[in-house]
């Protein structure tokens, strides 16, 4: 671990293709997608953002400041010492509507609102502008590692400040220009199918997902605590399956932690049956005695999808129950919560631990 002290999750905000908005609704409504694409179940945007500025925001803006919004009512806490964001591609619709616009209207007379909003860091600078953040603000743009690195600047940071508030968020969108793209590269399906059967299928590729979280975090519990995040940690491109499971072990014994502490896994695998191949060995062999949960089925593939992993793992220690639409094995549940491991993959090179704790 980077300093033996734990880090406090001290609220949450998420908008994604299923209800999460709502702190109080775990996932209690489920929503199932036919096309491969799942985009952002939204609440009304009025409850969260002035109508006034609404108007002039883009939908992947208006989905950002809300989870951001979202995240500093229930944490209480109105304006945080920093803000850091991560994400994979930015807005990408944004800016294909700029460079349409570009070459149809020659270079002359351009809107420079598509532009502005099309910046990677222009959702970082909106939360800033509208909490009137003057602190520490930054934005990583690292593909399948983006909110991982801004998770892991949040905690250095903290390092220096241990009394401060950060607010770190992951979030990306499902633009069109991307999935013909990815769809290409056999990222993503080229048959249609059910999102909730994502994992029984057996070809290429994934789901295209999209969406924001953010999360407070702290090094002081609060009465928001949702739970702990003990530490975190990522590999790229590994060799193999030793590699992988060495990094575990590894991770895990930093931390003072053996595999059978741990209470539950949450698995990455994105519904890919070439990508997946790690993570199903993962199950039967390291973790084939610890209950075991999915999540991509649900919010679909995307370079900051595990942004949505880590609210789901902070969500079951928070409410002390596993829904069953995350269980691999419906009919099983876990003998206690307190530590959950968190271990996705994207593209089957950029590989990420989470360790969360019950706080």
């Amino acid at each position: 671990m980077k300093d033996q002290q734990a880090y406090y999750i001290n609220g949450i905000g998420i908008v994604s293709p299923q209800k999460t908005f709502d702190p109080a609704d775990f996932l209690t409504e489920i929503t199932a997608y036919h096309e491969n694409v799942l985009r952002s179940v939204t609440p009304d945007f009025k409850a969260y953002i002035n109508p006034i500025q609404l108007r002039r925001l883009s939908r992947m803006l208006r989905i950002g400041l809300t989870a951001a919004t979202i995240c500093l009512r229930d944490s209480k806490i109105q304006t945080p010492d920093g803000i850091i964001t991560g994400t994979g591609y930015g807005f990408l619709d944004e800016t294909h509507k700029f460079l349409i616009e570009l070459l149809e209207q020659q270079e002359k007379q351009l809107t420079p609102t598509y532009f502005m909003q099309s910046t990677y860091n222009a959702l970082a600078g909106l939360i800033a502008l509208s909490v009137k953040c003057m602190g520490y603000n930054n934005t990583y743009v690292s593909r399948g590692l983006a909110f991982e690195n801004a998770l892991d600047d949040a905690i250095l940071q903290l390092q220096d400040r241990p009394n401060a508030n950060f607010l770190v968020g992951g979030f990306d969108d499902a633009s069109e220009v991307q999935y013909i793209a990815s769809k290409r590269n056999s990222h993503f399906k080229t048959e249609y199918i059910n999102s909730l059967e994502l994992f029984q299928t057996s070809t290429k590729g994934s789901v295209q997902g999209e969406g924001a979280a953010f999360f407070m975090l702290s090094r002081n519990a609060a009465d928001t605590t949702w739970c702990k995040l003990l530490d975190t940690t990522f590999i790229y491109s590994p060799s193999g399956n030793e590699e992988v499971i060495e990094s575990i072990d590894a991770f895990l014994e930093a931390n003072n932690i053996s595999i059978q502490d741990i209470d539950l896994w949450i698995d990455g695998a994105s519904g890919d049956a070439e990508h997946d191949r790690i993570m199903h060995d993962l199950s039967q062999s390291l973790f084939s005695n610890t209950f075991h949960t999915r999540f991509k089925h649900l919010c679909g593939e995307s370079c900051t999808a595990s942004s949505f992993a880590l609210w789901l793992g902070a969500a079951i220690l928070k409410n002390q129950q596993v829904p069953a639409i995350v269980k691999v094995h419906p009919d099983k549940n876990p003998e206690r919560l307190k530590n959950i491991l968190i271990v996705n993959q994207y593209m089957n090179k950029n590989f990420s631990f989470f360790l969360l704790q019950q706080a």
